[in-house]
Parts: C-alpha cells; structure tokens; sequence
C-alpha cells in the first residue's frame, strides 16, 4: 500500500509540474517531470508485483486522483463544483471497495 501511495503522490506531482513546463519548453520542470513518472512507475511496477495489477493499479488511479485534486485546489488555486466532489466521492468509495473487498 505504502508504493502505491508513493506512486500515485509521484505521478499526481509530476503531472502538476507539466502545467510549469509549459508543454515542455522550460526545461527544469519538464526534467522533473520525467523523473517522478519514472519513479512513480517504478514504484507502481512493484506494488503490482506484490499485491496484483487489480488492486495496485486501480487504489493508484483513485489515490493518483484525490492527491491531484489537493494538488490543484491547495497549489493552483483550482475550484471544484458539487459534482467533482460528488466524482471524487464515488472515486473514494470505489477504492475502498477494491481495497477492502
């Protein structure tokens, strides 16, 4: 659970700082951004081999999704209507029932 959690904090961090790339034109957070994705799925590559594809990746998606609404509303002053939360609710229940099943 802990490298799914790391995975999923690595790829939510490096898709943020693509925003900061500026489609990668700005080479220090395009760098970044390939090394948290190689790192988040190397991370993931061991999570899968430990606690099967089924459960790693999905618990990764949902987790990947709460850390990158955070991400968004905390550090990018991101906005988020009723029915986001209502989505990112469902994503939440839906990672506990793979989880927990």
């Amino acid at each position: 659970m802990t490298q799914v959690i790391a995975a999923s904090v690595a790829f939510s961090v490096g898709g943020a700082l693509m925003k900061s790339s500026d489609g990668f034109n700005r080479l220090a957070p395009s760098l970044l951004v390939g090394v948290l994705f190689v790192v988040g799925a190397a991370l993931m590559a061991k999570a899968v081999s430990s606690e099967g594809l089924s459960t790693a990746f999905v618990m990764g998606l949902g987790v990947e999704a709460i850390v990158s609404v955070a991400i968004g509303a905390m550090v990018l002053g991101e906005r988020m209507h009723v029915t986001q939360w209502t989505g990112i609710a469902l994503i939440v229940i839906g990672v506990g029932v793979v989880r927990f099943h």
